[in-house]
């Protein structure tokens, strides 16, 4: 009886660290709240624009914001359709 009730606890456990774990891989690519706000620091911050041509456009600034909100906020914004006039040849 005693094994019989340790391994329903065992198994409840397992579940329950099964779907913890579920719920984190959905989490999607941001990674944690502090690699996230690193990523803005950096990517938003012009002086580094110099070196990096994805700080000067501006798009890696807009998604570490983005990733920053989901990390530390949990809130998940669908990402922007990129569209271009000259991709659709109306420029």
């Amino acid at each position: 009886m005693n094994l019989n009730k340790w391994l329903s606890g065992a198994a409840a456990g397992l579940l329950l660290i099964g779907l913890a774990g579920a719920q984190e891989e959905k989490k999607t690519r941001v990674g944690t709240c502090q690699d996230a706000k690193k990523q803005q620091e950096y990517f938003c911050d012009m002086k580094n624009a110099a070196t990096d041509s994805m700080v000067a456009l501006g798009t890696a600034c807009r998604n570490a914001k983005i990733n920053v909100k989901e990390a530390c906020e949990g809130v998940v914004l669908p990402d922007p359709q990129y569209k271009s006039c000259a991709m659709e040849q109306k420029c």
